[in-house]
């Protein structure tokens, strides 16, 4: 494909909108690279982490927030793990 950005390289640092803008900059032309800024671990005490999902599951908690898809995937991970889903 030709374009603009033909011949191009642009890197990009991951976001939420990550393969729309790499979508858009390819149609122009440019080769992307795409470049993680941060790793995401689980948290290093398990435990800690299965107790406050059991006080969750027990109605311990009125409200929580979540502020992202993969830190609630990650809680569904450890309550899978954990046998309490």
């Amino acid at each position: 494909m030709t374009g603009p950005l033909t011949n191009r390289r642009i890197a990009l640092a991951e976001t939420r909108e990550l393969d729309l803008l790499a979508g858009m900059l390819e149609r122009e032309g440019a080769e992307i690279i795409r470049s993680p800024l941060i790793a995401i671990h689980d948290a290093p005490d398990v435990g800690l982490v299965e107790a406050w999902l059991r006080r969750l599951i027990a109605g311990h908690h009125a409200d929580i927030v979540l502020y992202t898809g993969e830190g609630v995937r990650r809680l569904v991970g450890f309550a899978e793990r954990a046998g309490v889903r």
